[in-house]
């Protein structure tokens, strides 16, 4: 295994290799993949952050599209300020479409899919760290989608690929 720039021990390429056979997609760049397993800490300030911010923006992107696509609606729902939205199409969109973000890309669901899948193995950890915390291991998720969107030029169709290994995309 290699040292990373960070001081903490980073995967081997052919732990990555395992990883990019669990996520159905194999990077151009691994300094990307690499990157999206680095948690912040107090030498790495930013870790992989950059990357799950771009990671969750697909991953509404992606929800949000196919949802529209399919034309998915569901019962009332109501704005945060409890009052109907005045256009009762998109409202009924919107009640669907959320609810499936939630289901899928919330910091819990996020979490839970993650340690199913064993990413949890990946990720860089302190050497005194034993375990992957909810949050990171939620941040992880969102940033290896981000690394995927980053490394092949910013098509959206391999991140849904990828979405769909890891179990956060739209289900029926």
């Amino acid at each position: 295994m290699e040292l990373g720039r960070y001081i903490f021990q980073l995967p081997s390429d052919e732990e990555l290799q395992v990883l990019e056979q669990k996520i159905n997609y194999s990077f151009s760049n691994r300094t990307l993949l690499r990157e999206a397993l680095q948690p912040a800490t107090w030498v790495n300030e930013d870790g992989n952050k950059k990357l799950a911010m771009v990671g969750n923006s697909i991953m509404r992107l992606v929800i949000v599209n196919h949802g529209l696509k399919g034309k998915k609606t569901r019962g009332m729902c109501f704005s945060h300020t409890g009052y109907y939205f005045t256009n009762l199409r998109f409202r009924l969109w919107l009640g669907q479409i959320s609810d499936m973000f939630t289901l899928k890309a919330s910091k819990s669901s996020l979490c839970a899919q993650g340690f199913y899948l064993g990413i949890s193995k990946f990720v860089v950890k302190r050497p005194t760290q034993l375990v992957v915390g909810p949050t990171i291991m939620a941040t992880t998720m969102e940033a290896i989608v981000g690394a995927v969107y980053l490394d092949c030029n910013e098509q959206i169709q391999p991140c849904a690929v990828v979405m769909n290994a890891l179990d956060i995309a739209w289900s029926e």
